[in-house]
């Protein structure tokens, strides 16, 4: 059967029309969960990290070591899931008695405080208990319905992974549930004033309401969308002359054109056709090129939003860069330091162990800065860094210390110590000797080292404890030889 021009138009823009307003509806909903997750992800790792700064942690530190004390001895632990059991009362019960204590109190109080005035849909406090692959609950900001201390859940099995360092806190992770709904939950490390981890702090943010808003919105946008697909199938049927024909032949080389172009690109082909008809496809043009507007400048907003992303991702990356960087010498600082002792003790665990530690100490730095200032000392350690970075080139070098530095020994300064060692000493010696040198040049420093032993060593701190030993023996013996 052969079809007119006008029933051959009509299917034609009916086709396009879907095809495009599908294609709208599609990229819309896409890039709009994805950026709304980003930036709800975002803003609850920030939350959680405030939480745990303000929060005090030696108050956090007491009651959670009182709730598990409790969990600890408890036979028989029953989740939040498992309310149904007949055992469940009588173990909640144990904790009740927890909510009145004065610890307890005062932190859900700073929790609230916070809560109240933040965009949190809940905030609280867990102690995950990596053994048991359980998240403890510990105080519970809630007015209403909140979660009596030593019930837990279980940990996410992608989150498993952080439960092994608590001081990295556990990464916004986004969750869908049918009790809460869409939720972007993150942990971070709650400290007590020795800097030890006691906890973590939990933030939730609800996403059901901007999901709901972006419901009514596409529903809204295909109701449009539909609308405008009818009246270009009207006008396409009433409308078949030779004054037609030219302006659907031109539109739909416009439309081809469009569909090849990568996603994202900036769109023209619409406000390049030039049509004059006095007419609905007069309209139609006009409308097709204010879409083709508001897409482009859907995307330019897209794209600056990326942007932004990028660049508040690239400022943490400073951040954490300049966390681990001692700012006199350059070098790494403690923080560094003890992050590659937690990697050393994983690499033990996996039957990987072969390094070292290298102890060296700072001789009469006191004496440096009481005769000649501060300004020398720093001269004195900032020498003391560089003839370390430079002897021991091939392992990380760190400053644990104000006079202390420490040489995680790998690969050639690991098999080559001996020698290493010697060259050491021998540099010492020249400092020591070079009578051109200034006194604040001429620096004294005691070295001492040890490597893993698998019969004696089980962790990387005890690496550590023996190159420290060695290294104060030697401090002695510089003594003696001095007096």
């Amino acid at each position: 059967m052969r079809l007119s021009l006008g029933k051959k138009i009509t299917v034609l823009m009916i086709a396009f029309a879907v095809l495009l307003s599908g294609t709208c509806m599609i990229v819309s909903a896409a890039v709009n969960r994805s950026t709304m997750e980003k930036e709800y992800i975002i803003t609850a790792d920030s939350m959680a990290a405030t939480v745990a700064v303000i929060v005090d942690g030696d108050r956090m530190q007491r009651i959670t070591e009182k709730v598990m004390e409790i969990y600890d001895r408890s036979d028989q632990k029953l989740s939040n899931e498992e309310q149904e059991n007949p055992a469940f009362e009588a173990y909640a019960a144990q904790y009740l008695h927890l909510m009145n204590d004065e610890d307890y109190l005062v932190i859900r109080d700073q929790l609230r405080k916070i809560q109240d005035v933040s965009e949190a849909d809940y905030i609280y406090t867990i102690c995950p208990v990596p053994e048991d692959g359980t998240a403890v609950y510990i105080v519970d900001a809630a007015s209403d319905h909140a979660v009596t201390p030593g019930l837990f859940d279980y940990a996410e099995e992608k989150n498993l992974i952080y439960m092994n360092d608590l001081k990295q806190g556990v990464p916004a992770f986004v969750t869908n549930t049918p009790e809460y709904g869409w939720l972007v939950t993150a942990c971070a490390p709650v400290y007590n004033s020795n800097g030890a981890v006691v906890c973590f702090a939990a933030v939730d943010l609800s996403m059901n309401d901007v999901l709901e808003k972006e419901n009514k919105f596409l529903f809204m946008l295909a109701g449009i969308l539909l609308i405008l697909t009818i009246l270009i199938s009207l006008i396409s049927i009433f409308y078949v002359t030779y004054r037609i024909v030219r302006p659907i032949n031109l539109l739909s080389g416009a439309a081809r054109q469009y569909g090849q172009k990568q996603a994202g690109a900036v769109h023209h082909e619409f406000s390049s056709v030039d049509i004059h008809t006095g007419d609905e496809l007069e309209l139609l043009h006009a409308s097709m090129i204010q879409m083709e507007k508001d897409i482009d400048s859907y995307i330019e907003s897209l794209t600056r939003t990326e942007e932004q992303l990028t660049s508040v991702r690239q400022q943490a990356d400073d951040l954490h860069e300049l966390a681990h960087m001692d700012s006199l010498t350059g070098i790494r600082n403690r923080l560094a330091y003890d992050k590659e002792i937690l990697r050393l003790d994983r690499e033990i665990q996996n039957g990987r162990h072969e390094f070292g530690i290298a102890m060296i100490d700072l001789n009469f730095l006191k004496v440096i800065n009481d005769t000649y200032g501060h300004e020398f000392g720093n001269t004195a350690i900032i020498t003391l860094s560089q003839l370390i970075c430079d002897v021991f080139s091939h392992s990380p070098v760190f400053r644990i210390g104000g006079d202390e530095f420490a040489v995680i020994l790998k690969n050639h300064d690991y098999h080559k110590i001996e020698m290493l060692s010697e060259k050491f000493s021998l540099q010492m010696e020249a400092l020591r000797t070079e009578e051109e040198l200034r006194p604040w040049e001429k620096i004294s420093a005691a070295f001492g080292y040890a490597l893993f032993e698998a019969e004696t060593d089980h962790c990387a701190e005890d690496v550590f404890k023996r190159a420290d030993q060695k290294m104060y023996e030697n401090k002695k013996e510089m003594k003696a030889v001095r007096t």
